[in-house]
C-alpha cells in the first residue's frame, strides 16, 4: 500500500472515530430519552457539549501536532475517543453521558488537525481534493452508521452496545496509523503568517453557521422524523441514507477539485445554498418533503467538510495544522451553537427549527464567499 493511501484510510479512521460519540447519540436519541426520562431534543441538545470541548480545544491542540508529532497527536485522538465512547456506554445518567462527550470532544480537537497534517505531507497535491474528501468521510459515515445503529442495535440489543462495538472499533483503527516520515513533521513546523490570521477567522465564523445547520441532522433529525411520522426504525434508516448521500458529495467534490481548476471555497459556499434548499424542504411537515429534504440538506448542506479543508491545505501549505485547528475552531462552534438553539427552537416549533437551518446556511455560504476573496488564493 502506497503511503499516501496509508496516510488517507487513518485520518479517516481517526475522524470517524473522532465524532462517532456525537452521531451515535443524537441518532439514538429516541432511545436514549426513553431510558432517561427527558425529552429526544433534550439529548440532542448534548452535541453543546462535544462542541464546546471541540472548539476551545481544536486552535491550541492543533499547534501542538508539532511537538508531539503527527503519529503520536492520532494515537492520542484515537485513545481519547475510545474512552469517551466507554463512558456513554456506561452512563446511568444525563450528565455521565455529557461526560463522556465532553471527552470525545477533546479527542476530535487533536484528531482533525493531525489528520489534514497527515494528508497534506503524504498524499500527491494534485490528488489533494479527493484525498481530503475521503479524509473528511467520516462524518457521513459516522451519520449512516449512527443512523442503522437504531434499527439494528439500539431496538435489538440495546443503545449501549452499539458505544461498546464502536469503542472496540477505535481501537483497531490506532494500528493503521503510519509512521511519522520527514516531509510530515515540516509539513506543519511554520506558524500562520500574522496578517493572515484575521482573515482565516473570518473563515471561521462563516463555517459557525454553516455547521450551525448541519449539525441539526445528526443531533435532532432522527427526532424530527418520528415527529413528521416516521417510525423509529424508519427515521434511523434515513439517517443513514442521508449520511451516504453527503459520503457521495465529499468524495465527488474532491474528485472534481482535482479534475478542474476552482477554488474550493466557492464550492463550500455553494453546496451551502443547495443544502438550504433541503431544510427548506423539511419544514414543510409533510412526510415525503421530509424525506426527500432531509438527503438534500444532508448530502450538500454537509458535504463541504473535504473543499474546506482542501482550500486550508492550500492556502497554508507549510502551516497546515495549525491553520486547520483556527478553521477547526468555526467547526466546533457551530457544533457548540447548533444543537442547543435548534434543540431548544424544536421543543415548541419542528417547522421553526428547519427553517432556522436553513436560514443560517445561507448566512454561512455568504460569509464564506466572502473570505475566499479575503484570503490569498490557493497555491
Amino acid at each position: 500500500m502506497t503511503p499516501g493511501r496509508r496516510a488517507v484510510i487513518a485520518a479517516v479512521a481517526v475522524n470517524l472515530m473522532g465524532v462517532l460519540a456525537l452521531f451515535l447519540t443524537g441518532a439514538m436519541s429516541v432511545q436514549i430519552g426513553r431510558e432517561f426520562g427527558v425529552n429526544p431534543a433534550s439529548i440532542g441538545a448534548l452535541a453543546t457539549v462535544f462542541a464546546l470541548s471541540t472548539t476551545l480545544g481544536s486552535a491550541p491542540l492543533g499547534r501542538q501536532v508539532r511537538r508531539l508529532g503527527v503519529r503520536r497527536s492520532l494515537w492520542a485522538a484515537t485513545a481519547t475517543s475510545s474512552t469517551a465512547l466507554l463512558i456513554c456506554a456506561t452512563a446511568r445518567s444525563v450528565p455521565w453521558l455529557a461526560a463522556g462527550l465532553l471527552v470525545g470532544g477533546e479527542g476530535n480537537a487533536i484528531g482533525q488537525p493531525a489528520g489534514n497534517a497527515l494528508v497534506a505531507a503524504q498524499v500527491r497535491p494534485e490528488r489533494y481534493g479527493l484525498g481530503f474528501g475521503i479524509k473528511q468521510s467520516g462524518i457521513p459515515m459516522a451519520t449512516t452508521l449512527g443512523g442503522l445503529a437504531v434499527p439494528l442495535i439500539a431496538l435489538t440489543i440495546g443503545w449501549r452496545f452499539a458505544y461498546v462495538l464502536a469503542a472496540s472499533a477505535a481501537v483497531v483503527a490506532m494500528l493503521v496509523v503510519p509512521a511519522d516520515r520527514p516531509a510530515t513533521a515540516a509539513r506543519s513546523e511554520q506558524r500562520v503568517p500574522a496578517e493572515l490570521v484575521p482573515k482565516l477567522w473570518l473563515l471561521a465564523f462563516g463555517l459557525i453557521a454553516a455547521v450551525l445547520a448541519a449539525t441539526s441532522i445528526g443531533a435532532l433529525g432522527a427526532a424530527g422524523g418520528v415527529h413528521a411520522g416516521l417510525s423509529e426504525a424508519t427515521a434511523g434508516y434515513l439517517i443513514a441514507a442521508g449520511g451516504l448521500a453527503g459520503l457521495a458529495i465529499r468524495l465527488g467534490a474532491g474528485a472534481g477539485a482535482d479534475r478542474w481548476n476552482f477554488d474550493p471555497l466557492v464550492g463550500v459556499s455553494l453546496l451551502c445554498v443547495l443544502g438550504a434548499v433541503g431544510w427548506f424542504l423539511m419544514a414543510s411537515g409533510q412526510q415525503i418533503l421530509f424525506v426527500v429534504g432531509l438527503i438534500t440538506a444532508n448530502a450538500f448542506g454537509w458535504g463541504w467538510p473535504g473543499l474546506q479543508h482542501l482550500a486550508v491545505a492550500r492556502r497554508f501549505s507549510t502551516s497546515t495544522a495549525a491553520a486547520s485547528g483556527i478553521a477547526q475552531t468555526g467547526v466546533a462552534a457551530g457544533l457548540l451553537i447548533g444543537p442547543l438553539l435548534l434543540g431548544l427552537i424544536a421543543t415548541r416549533n419542528w417547522s421553526a427549527t428547519w427553517l432556522v437551518a436553513g436560514g443560517s446556511a445561507l448566512l454561512g455560504a455568504a460569509i464564506v464567499r466572502i473570505s475566499a476573496r479575503a484570503l490569498p488564493r490557493p497555491s
